[in-house]
Order: C-alpha cells, then structure tokens, then sequence
C-alpha cells in the first residue's frame, strides 16, 4: 500500500510535467518543418536535442550519483523552462541559434526525466512488481502524450505562441504540485569524489554492452519508431487532418493503446521470459506497421495504426522491467546502466528524426512508416533468433567500479 501511494504521488507530478512537454512535442515538428523549411532539415534540428542527451548519457551517471528523485525532478522542471522560453523567443527570432539552445534544453529535460524514473521505479519496487509498476507509470506518461496532441491542436487555433504559453501555465501547475507533494527518494549511491570521467564512463559502458546488447538494440528499435510518429507523424497528422474529420486522430491513435496496456501488463505479471516476450510483440507490430501503405482511406490508415501501437505499447512495459532488473543487479554500476539504457533513447532521436525525414521526403509520409515498420520485423527477427535466455552482467568487473584510487 506505502509502495502505491508513492507511485501515486509521483504520478501526479509527472503528468503534468509530460503534458506540458506533449502540447509542444506535437507542435515544435511541424513548426520547425515550416521555419526551416523541408523535412530533413526538421529532422537535423529535431536530432540535436537526442544528441545533446546522449552526451548527458555520458555525464549524468557521474554528475547525478548522489542526486535523488526530488533533486532530478526539479532539474528537468527547470529544463523544461529553459525549452519553453527559447520557443517562445523564436515566435519573434526565428534565429538558428535560439532553436539551438531549445532543443539542447529539451534533450538535458529528457535525460533528467529518464533518470529520475528509473531512480524512482528501482528504489520503491520489488522485483516482482517492477512490470506492474512499469505499467503504471505508462499509463501516466501514455495518458499525458495522448491528450498533448488533442490540447495542443485546439491552442493551435489560436496561433503558435498560444501553444507556448498554454505548455507553460500546465508546467506551473506542475511546479506548485512539486512544491506540496514530497517525492520519495528511491536508493542513492556513494558520492562520487573524482569529478566527471567521461572516457572511464564509455569504458563502462562498453563493458555492460557488451553483455546486455540485445535489449539495448530493441530500446533503439522501438525509439526510432517512436520518434518517427513524434516528428514525421505529427506532419502527417495535420495532413490527414485536412482530408478526413477524424484524420487528426493519427497521433492520438499512436497514444490510445498505451492508455490501458499498462493495466494488461500489471495484470498479466510476467516475471521470466519478458526479453522474448517484448521481441516477439515488437515484431508482430512491426508488420501491422508495415502493411500501412497497402490501405488507402483514412479510416483503415488509423486502424493500422491503433493494431501496430497495441503490440508495440506492449512491448515498453517488459523492456523496462528488463532494465529496472538489470540497474537492481549492477549494484555499484547502478547509475551506469541507468545512463546506458537511456542513452538507447536518445540514440534512436538522433537517427529516427533525420532517418524519418530523409524518407519522407523521398518516398512519401504514409510509406516511411511502411518502411519503417518492416525494417522493425527484420531486426527483431534476429534479436528472437540472437537473445539468451539471460543477460549476464560483469559482476566481478563492477565491483571495482567508482572506488577511490
């Protein structure tokens, strides 16, 4: 009971941390689409905010050791703040330079707001457990990102800089809720008294990868999918948008899903086989994906889409009971794989904007997403044939990790 009204109270805060970030998720493509002028270039400038999050990978792990959820949910609130002032100045300026500066300001919020989950997951849930909570708090975020798109279309009508202000008056809220409601701190590691390494940080990385390759490679997998709807799909959404009533429903369908699988998985309570289980589901969505440029109304392109997400959405919850298992059993290397896995994320932001971006400008909006979803069957056809039955971690190896010299 004490576990779930944590999970409850953390809840909250992040929900309206993530719906402020969804009004602009659903947003900032199609704008930056216009501003800069073509797909691939949206793409380009969408990538710099994964690619500056991937370097946070690299830094955080060191940086945050002794960081707690309160501490790492703050940080991502004012991240969140700085992103929001850099687009709101580019209503006016639409220099390069303050794109920059928001999109690097979006990729460090991202980074801190994988960080303070997984803190928050791996320091209140048994093992047990982690899928159901998992679940839950993919219900939250799920639920946020699918009323984003439908909040933020209605500001639209009001113009761009209505979008902006309407995501901030939501980040407030967020804010006066963190003021009042106490986050739990999940488990902290020692501090660390050597400063930020970053050479030493990609050495661990590179040990831990090479042990938990498999799963690492369907996170990248299922990202790239999903910033393919966040960027090109919200173009394709407004597009549709202006041939079928129900065309503006693309995006949210993408979201539907997620709004009860969370409730499947926490039922469902698989605690072994979740690696094969997570492949098999992404495959199968992956081909419902793929049959999206063989339908031809908007009806049916929808459908497609709700079919394909329900498989996937599916996917998430055991992919991150996965990592909240393997961040319990690195002990010293906690942190270390929390910065790994969410270096999977970001990777895939860097290549799926200028991947999706590059095919549809060649091929088309509705055929990337074709491409895209058969290029996830091949891959995960491989990861069912490659995966062992369990990661093994360098235990021995972690041992004499962040010890003093």
């Amino acid at each position: 009971m004490v576990m779930w009204f944590r999970v409850g109270a953390f809840g909250v805060v992040l929900f309206f941390v993530l719906l402020s970030d969804a009004v602009l998720a659903d947003w900032v493509p199609g704008y930056m689409q216009v501003v800069l002028g073509s797909p691939m270039k949206m793409g380009l400038m969408m990538a710099i905010s994964s690619t500056i999050g991937f370097v946070m990978d690299l830094i955080f792990p060191q940086l945050l050791r002794t960081s707690g959820v309160h501490k790492l949910a703050g940080g991502a609130i004012v991240g969140s703040l700085i992103f929001l002032a850099s687009m709101l100045s580019s209503t006016w300026f639409s220099y390069t330079l303050i794109l920059v500066i928001g999109m690097a300001a979006w990729g460090v919020y991202y980074e801190l707001d994988s960080f303070m989950t997984k803190q928050f997951v791996a320091g209140v849930a048994p093992k047990e457990l982690r899928a159901a909570v998992w679940g839950v708090v993919g219900i939250v975020r799920n639920l946020a990102y699918f009323l984003g798109p439908l909040i933020g279309g209605m500001m639209l009508a009001w113009g761009d800089r209505a979008v902006v202000f309407g995501a901030g008056g939501v980040l407030a809220l967020a804010y006066i809720l963190f003021l009042f409601i106490k986050l739990p701190h999940s488990h902290e590691v020692d501090a660390d008294i050597h400063g930020v390494h970053v050479l030493e940080e990609i050495r661990h990385w590179i040990s831990l990868g090479s042990r938990v390759w498999p799963i690492l490679i369907l996170s990248v997998l299922a990202g790239i999918v999903d910033a393919t709807f966040w960027t090109t799909g919200t173009v394709l959404n407004d597009h549709l948008a202006e041939l079928s009533p129900i065309g503006g429903w693309f995006l949210p369908s993408y979201m539907l899903p997620s709004l009860f699988i969370g409730v499947i998985v926490a039922k469902w309570g698989l605690s072994e086989g979740k690696k094969k289980w997570a492949e098999r589901l992404m495959l199968l969505g992956g081909v419902a994906l793929g049959m999206i440029a063989w339908v031809q109304s908007v009806e049916a392109i929808i459908l497609v889409v709700i079919i394909s997400s329900i498989l996937m959405s599916l996917s998430w919850p055991l992919m991150d009971a996965i990592y909240t298992d393997l961040v319990v059993r690195s002990r010293r290397g906690r942190k270390h794989m929390i910065g790994l896995s969410s270096s999977t994320l970001s990777l895939a932001y860097v290549i799926g904007p200028i991947l999706a971006g590059w095919l549809s400008g060649t091929y088309g909006e509705v055929e990337t997403f074709a491409i895209i979803g058969w290029g996830v069957v091949l891959i995960s056809m491989v990861l069912l044939w490659v995966t062992p039955k369990k990661l093994q971690l360098p235990q021995y190896e972690m041992t004499g990790w962040d010890m003093p010299e």
